[in-house]
């Protein structure tokens, strides 16, 4: 089950330093003191690792900065993990001394994900397939959506918020105390799976196939014709 694949990735959120491979790979940083830029480009997706926070804009041309104190950029590792932009910090960093803040522009992305405690805002997705998974406590924010099949995981507390747009098949994965508030997105058809806490909202204008083992709440709203497999005191709300 996915679901249980998902809680096997909370240590990674725990931890969120990167490994060799990535600190020896990683993009060299141009400019000193609070800012630095980083000259990547051809990536389709974002790897956040750990506490930071990303700011990615859809834009005809690939640009990557990052801005914070000093040290803390010292500590910051900018990566190429096959077709990701991963980003996070070299191992035995203390996240507790401040966070960055990476700004990013791409022509496209197709997958987000996070691990650990950061947050990352997308202000637009428009493609055939997006991905966004969380790992931990951070939180993901969509200005708006429009993709043919968007998926979105979450291992832990952490939040994925979607505030407008559309698309064909909505599929949600949830292990732990997440939230995903899509409440503003229409889908065609859904699939909701959670184990434990966690909670969907949506609009789904057709079928949809629900699960949850635990207290789980989710609401596609009235015109969703759901079938449902509930293990727990988990709610359930659609239109038939």
């Amino acid at each position: 089950m996915r679901t249980l694949i998902l809680a096997m990735l909370l240590p990674l959120a725990a931890c969120g330093g990167l490994d060799d491979d990535d600190a020896r790979n990683a993009i060299p940083p141009s400019g000193t003191g609070s800012a630095r830029s980083y000259a990547a480009s051809g990536f389709t997706a974002i790897d956040l690792r750990g506490a930071d926070d990303v700011d990615v804009r859809v834009g005809s041309a690939f640009s990557v900065r990052a801005e914070g104190d000093s040290a803390v950029l010292d500590r910051l590792v900018i990566a190429r993990h096959g077709d990701a932009l991963r980003i996070g910090r070299k191992s035995g960093f203390n996240w507790g001394s401040g966070k960055a803040k990476v700004y990013v522009t791409m022509p496209r992305i197709t997958a987000g994900s996070l691990a650990g405690s950061g947050d990352m805002a997308i202000d637009r997705i428009d493609g055939a397939d997006f991905d966004g998974s969380l790992a931990g406590s951070g939180s993901l924010t969509i200005g708006s959506l429009a993709a043919d099949d968007v998926e979105f995981s979450i291992a832990g507390s952490g939040n994925i918020v979607a505030r407008g747009g559309k698309t064909q098949q909505f599929a949600v994965s949830i292990a732990g105390a997440g939230d995903v508030d899509a409440r503003q997105v229409t889908a065609s058809s859904a699939k909701v799976d959670i184990a434990g806490s966690g909670s969907v909202r949506a609009l789904v204008d057709g079928p949809a196939k629900i699960s949850i083992m635990g207290s789980g709440d989710v609401d596609l709203g009235p015109k969703a014709k759901c079938e449902t497999s509930k293990a727990g005191s988990g709610t359930v709300r659609c239109g038939g």
